[in-house]
């Protein structure tokens, strides 16, 4: 089974792109996060996967594509108040949590939201026997975790994804048994997922980790191996998303 992670910054600007995608790297199951579309407006995708869709005009919105069954589904928990940024899927005896956090600020209304939004995430999360059962979270955390996870650790010190209190909240989900999938198989290695579109970022290599794939040990189990696919996001063309998918293969 083979799960990607992708903020796509637009769906509809990104359609072939995630076509390629599904195809080339034979995805069993796509979280979209940032698809900027209404539910009604989201495109066909592929014509073997099921969607759960939750997004809204112009902002936000995630969206879980599968080709297995999708036995249970929630689009939207309290965490996410009136910006859709939460899809819960059972999939293959799987638990997946899709999410599109918000990017916060430097201690403001937005550093509440995202601190209120994770709070509540970890709510939800009381539901499962996180040492017994199959969890996966992915998708844009907005949180740049340690100094492997930023170009240049003297810049970003201090600056949102980066601030103390958001790298703590991704260090409670490795204190609640979960494993960063990326981390784990690159325990010492720079790794980026977001390249910012100004200064040709992403050929200088100056970009930030902010997307994981994080799953209990019952899941890792099943593991196989991850991909960060950073070639996709140096194309020019078609026009790339500022982030970078990443997939994860299980033996499921």
């Amino acid at each position: 089974m083979k799960i990607c992670t992708f903020n796509v910054n637009s769906i509809r600007s990104r359609l072939e792109i995630v076509q390629n995608l599904i195809d080339d790297y034979s995805i069993d199951i796509l979280c979209m996060q940032e698809i900027k579309v209404e539910n009604k407006d989201f495109p066909l995708i592929n014509s073997n996967m099921q969607c759960v869709i939750h997004g809204q005009k112009k902002l936000h919105g995630v969206a879980t594509c599968s080709t297995y069954p999708i036995d249970e589904k929630k689009a939207g928990f309290e965490g996410e108040l009136s910006e859709p940024r939460f899809i819960y899927t059972l999939i293959n005896g799987v638990h997946i949590i899709n999410i599109y956090a918000p990017l916060g600020d430097n201690y403001g209304e937005k550093f509440e939201y995202k601190i209120y939004f994770y709070n509540k995430l970890f709510e939800f999360l009381k539901r499962f026997d996180l040492k017994k059962d199959k969890v996966l979270i992915c998708g844009d955390f907005n949180i740049s975790h340690t100094a492997l996870d930023v170009w240049d650790e003297e810049i970003w010190d201090g600056e949102v994804t980066h601030l103390p209190e958001e790298k703590a909240i991704l260090s409670k989900f490795l204190d609640n048994g979960f494993i960063d999938v990326i981390r784990k198989e690159h325990p010492d290695e720079k790794i980026f997922t977001f390249y910012d579109y100004r200064g040709a970022k992403v050929y200088k290599n100056e970009g930030l980790r902010l997307d994981y794939i994080l799953v209990t040990k019952e899941l890792f189990k099943y593991f196989k191996n991850i991909e960060v696919l950073t070639q996709i996001r140096r194309k020019r063309k078609p026009t790339p998303s500022d982030h970078v998918p990443v997939v994860a293969e299980f033996d499921l």
